[in-house]
């Protein structure tokens, strides 16, 4: 039955619930489905509402969309699959997780817990460092690998000392940047049927993710365990919405160095100031757009940008003679990193030298290999490029097809108070599962291996 809205448009329910958190992790599946949605809950009052009682909570959706959406939801859209139980099950592990600390640098404490978890569950479990791979190659099936990081930024001034769970959230520090993805890989990797499916489960779990791109520990987890570089699929839970973003852009950092002489400030005449030099390549970058480039169907967009410029420390009456620009370039990846580099090269055209400090890979976006294609069909989100770079590269290096996918929020990421949604870890666990169990099989589980 329809009813008009608030927006004056005809509504019609999709589905009605008698837990509200039930309600709401659909709702949150089909908003990252592009739908929009209206929750009557059981405070909306049953006079104002026809059909909503105080037992009823009612998803809605505009009239014009309710087939397509009853047709998603008839798929596997559902996040029912889960139940309480589980949605428990995820709750106590990461509130079990975030509490133990583990800033970049410091992840020992988390990585003996993880250890001493599979050792006492006899599990294959391999360290590198603070990181683990736990499970080990099977040649019979496709193996794919759950990668999650286990290091957070170091947490703000007035974030709570413990994490702390709201009816809908789990609020700490990691809360959407990673533990809950890296709940969700374990939730997965821990379910007897799942590891008995069309795939062998790997669990990734690596440290020094949110540090330099030289101390993160991955690297030395592929170099450690080779038989990861066999793997069939690396699905990497970074936070991401609920989306899957295939791909990611290279990044590189270049020092750009300008000289000139130094005089007193009183007396500029005497000398060439360094900083005022680099203006006119400055202004250049103020002024510059993104460069959108498609990379099978996905648009990446390029861009350099200024983050950083300083000159010699010294007194504040001095012309400096140096002074020195740092330029972040995240490039497409249809570009190699020679190509990135000769860009740089061409946009600074001699006005500074240049000094490449940190350079990162991008990664293809792999769209159309058998594993990803299958793992896009069983979730049913949206694809999304990554407009970033993620480790998802470092797979890419070792020519194993990677995706990220994750519950998730990146505009929480390192933010005071960061938390996550209990539904989007319930709708991510779900959607693992349908693509883990084979129902986005396309003919890839058994004959990869």
């Amino acid at each position: 039955m329809a009813m008009r809205g608030y927006d004056g448009r005809d509504w019609e329910p999709v589905r009605t619930f008698h837990r509200r958190w039930e309600a709401e992790m659909l709702q949150g599946f089909l908003e990252a489905n592009g739908f929009s949605t209206w929750l009557l809950a059981d405070d909306a009052g049953g006079s104002a509402y026809p059909g909503v009682t105080l037992a009823g909570q009612v998803l809605l959706v505009p009239s014009e969309d309710v087939d397509r959406a009853r047709e998603l939801v008839a798929m596997g859209g559902a996040v029912e699959d889960g139940g309480e139980q589980e949605r428990e099950r995820l709750v106590r592990l990461l509130m079990e997780l975030l509490r133990i600390p583990s800033v970049t640098g410091e992840e020992e404490a988390i990585a003996d817990w993880l250890e001493d978890r599979y050792v006492r569950r006899e599990e294959v479990v391999r360290r590198v460092g603070d990181s683990l791979v736990v499970g080990e190659e099977d040649f019979e099936r496709a193996n794919v690998l759950l990668v999650a990081h286990v290091d957070v930024v170091p947490p703000a001034p007035d974030d709570p000392p413990e994490p702390a769970l709201t009816r809908e959230r789990v609020v700490g520090r990691g809360a959407s940047d990673m533990k809950s993805g890296l709940a969700v890989a374990m939730e997965c990797f821990e379910d007897p049927a799942l590891r008995a499916g069309p795939y062998n489960l790997l669990l990734v779990c690596y440290a020094g993710e949110e540090g330099s791109h030289a101390g993160n520990q991955l690297r030395q987890v592929l170099e450690a365990v080779d038989e990861l570089n066999d793997a069939d699929l690396a699905i990497v839970l970074e936070p991401t919405d609920l989306a899957v973003q295939l791909g990611c852009l290279g990044g590189l950092h270049a020092e750009l160095i300008f000289r000139g002489k130094a005089a007193h400030s009183a007396r500029p005449w005497h000398g060439e100031n360094a900083l005022t030099k680099a203006g006119e390549l400055l202004d250049e970058l103020h002024a510059r757009a993104p460069q959108e480039v498609d990379v099978d169907g996905l648009v990446y967009r390029e861009v350099f940008t200024a983050t950083q410029g300083h000159t010699p420390e010294g007194v504040r009456n001095v012309v400096p003679d140096l002074f020195t620009v740092n330029l972040n370039y995240r490039y497409a990846p249809t570009r190699r990193l020679t190509e990135a580099e000769e860009r740089v090269w061409e946009l600074v055209r001699g006005r500074a030298e240049v000094v490449f400090t940190d350079r990162s890979p991008p990664a293809p976006p792999s769209k159309h290999d058998p594993c990803v294609a299958a793992f896009l069909k069983a979730v049913g989100a949206p694809v999304e490029p990554k407009q970033a770079w993620t480790d998802v590269a470092r797979f890419a290096e070792a020519e194993v097809p990677a995706l990220n996918y994750g519950p998730g929020l990146t505009a929480q990421a390192h933010q005071a108070g960061e938390y996550v949604p209990i539904a989007n870890m319930v709708t991510a666990r779900a959607a693992l599962g349908r693509f883990l169990s084979g129902q986005g099989d396309t003919g890839t589980g058994a004959d990869l291996g």
